[in-house]
């Protein structure tokens, strides 16, 4: 296949649609699984920052992928019950939230860190587990990795607890 081709592919939605279909039934063990399979799929619109939710069942293989929300160039807004309506939907125990930034930084701002503080909390309350929210970028951020998500579950324990 040409470069050019290859690209305009890529672009069209065409490869995101196949990556999302294959991914199903697939087990993601780390969050770098999870950047190889979501890299692809930035390229479709990668001027703008969308949020995708990877839906997990018990044992935690991918139920469906989908872009949940698109935004500007430095900016998306993201509605947990848009989330948790797929949730219930799809029966999914586990979600990751992957978004992009498209200037290349993966680092998480502090809006990254209060939504996915806010959608925590909505899925811990449905004992529905947030397994990381992963930033892609030139190269890619885990939250979980981080040790982000261990602190909004050990908040949410001490809260419900104490």
């Amino acid at each position: 296949m040409e470069k050019k081709q290859f690209w305009a592919s890529l672009k069209s939605g065409e490869f995101a649609s196949m990556v999302k279909e294959s991914s199903k039934g697939k087990q993601l063990f780390s969050p770098k699984d999870v950047f190889n399979v979501m890299k692809p799929i930035f390229a479709e619109k990668d001027d703008v920052e969308s949020m995708y939710c990877v839906f997990l069942n018990t044992k935690n293989r991918v139920i469906a992928i989908e872009k949940m929300f698109e935004g500007t160039i430095n900016h998306s807004i993201v509605y947990p019950r848009e989330i948790i309506k797929l949730v219930i939907l799809l029966k999914a125990t586990a979600v990751i939230l992957i978004h992009n930034h498209p200037t290349g930084d993966p680092e998480p701002s502090s809006d990254d860190k209060k939504i996915t503080m806010k959608v925590g909390i909505s899925l811990w309350s449905m004992d529905v587990k947030l397994h990381d929210h992963i930033i892609v970028g030139d190269s890619y951020h885990s939250m979980a990795d981080s040790g982000y998500i261990q602190k909004i579950n050990t908040r949410m324990k001490e809260i419900l607890f104490s």
